[in-house]
């Protein structure tokens, strides 16, 4: 199980061009943000009459707001899924997702991205709807990783004075932050030592 950028996937198996326009701009807008990005391209790499693009969205930020919405939506499945069908502890299944995507940029640091924390940065002022959407999902993904930790806390891996919501969500946000960190460095570092703090440090805490 990977959860990256490589939306190539997803644009061969698709047969609607709706899938096949929001597809093509998840991956030129994760290498080149939103506003860089023209409807022109994305229809000239999709061999898409523009009438079409006008069929399925109303404008640009119409396109924008499905890639969101779809970009969020397999973020969140994509966590869901592993967690369970990975065998072992709350906080193990956890870890295993993100040791997994961690894995999956080595070498590709190009990759190391988060489509919604591109788009966050670069749209939370100048479009405040966009951050809206953008946020409802980070939030979506926040509570799956708040469920886990209430669990390890049943489990008893995380401290009883725990509090699941904040851990949940300074975890992402560092996570997000190491993403940048990680491509700038262009090593996969500052990710390990995000997981070895949260995980053998933050999370354990004084039970």
């Amino acid at each position: 199980m990977r959860f990256v950028d490589d939306w190539s996937i997803l644009l061969n198996m698709t047969e609607s061009t709706r899938d096949k326009l929001i597809a093509i701009s998840i991956q030129t807008m994760a290498v080149k943000g939103f506003n860089n990005t023209g409807i022109s391209e994305i229809l000239a790499v999709g061999k898409v009459p523009k009438g079409s693009f006008y069929h399925y969205f109303k404008s640009k930020d119409d396109l924008g707001f499905a890639i969101i919405e779809e970009y969020g939506q397999q973020m969140r499945r994509s966590l869901e899924e592993h967690l369970a069908s990975a065998q072992g502890p709350a906080l193990n299944r956890l870890r295993s997702y993100f040791i997994q995507i961690l894995e999956s940029f080595e070498g590709n640091f190009c990759a190391c991205n988060c489509l919604l924390g591109n788009l966050g940065q670069e749209l939370a002022i100048q479009n405040p709807a966009m951050r809206d959407a953008i946020f409802t999902h980070y939030r979506a993904v926040e509570r799956v990783i708040e469920g886990v930790l209430r669990q390890a806390k049943a489990e008893g891996d995380l401290a009883t004075s725990a509090d699941e919501a904040v851990l949940a969500k300074m975890f992402f946000a560092t996570w997000e932050g190491c993403l940048v960190r990680s491509k700038l460095e262009q090593s996969a570092q500052p990710l390990r030592d995000l997981i070895d703090l949260y995980f053998l440090v933050v999370f354990p805490g004084k039970k």
